[in-house]
């Protein structure tokens, strides 16, 4: 990863329509930390909407899901670092997460730790005949492989 080339966006981010940088772990893991990203508020989306969305039946989910994270994204003016974003692969919510987090990102600036490969253009969750499986090669941001 060029840490110059991503500090370089993050100073710019302000500028982009959709303000969404992806970091994507070659190992699919995130055990190591990127001191860059230190500063920023750090924001664990599985916990976050796992405890939100007890409180709304199965058929509200997708309606729901943009309206739970706006209300942990307090401020336009910082940096966002969703963590543990896998909940938004789970069909259940009926949504699909790339565009889920282009639209928060027209307001938001966010740096999204990807949880699963990006490979030839595109980003993959999960493997291929998994329920969660998910393929985007359609996306706007930028991608960082650690």
């Amino acid at each position: 990863m060029n840490i110059h080339s991503l500090k370089n966006d993050i100073s710019q981010i302000d500028s982009w329509y959709h303000k969404l940088i992806f970091i994507v772990d070659r190992n699919e893991q995130f055990h190591s930390r990127i001191p860059l990203l230190d500063d920023y508020e750090k924001i664990n989306v599985n916990h976050v909407l796992s405890e939100s969305l007890i409180s709304i039946t199965k058929q509200e989910y997708p309606m729901y899901i943009d309206e739970l994270l706006e209300k942990v994204l307090k401020s336009k003016e910082n940096i966002y670092i969703l963590q543990h974003i896998d909940i938004l692969f789970d069909p259940i919510l009926q949504i699909n997460p790339i565009r889920l987090l282009e639209n928060l990102s027209k307001a938001y600036k966010l740096i999204v730790e990807w949880p699963g490969r990006y490979v030839g253009g595109q980003l993959i969750y999960a493997e291929y005949g998994h329920p969660e499986y998910f393929v985007s090669d359609n996306f706007e941001g930028k991608v960082y492989i650690k």
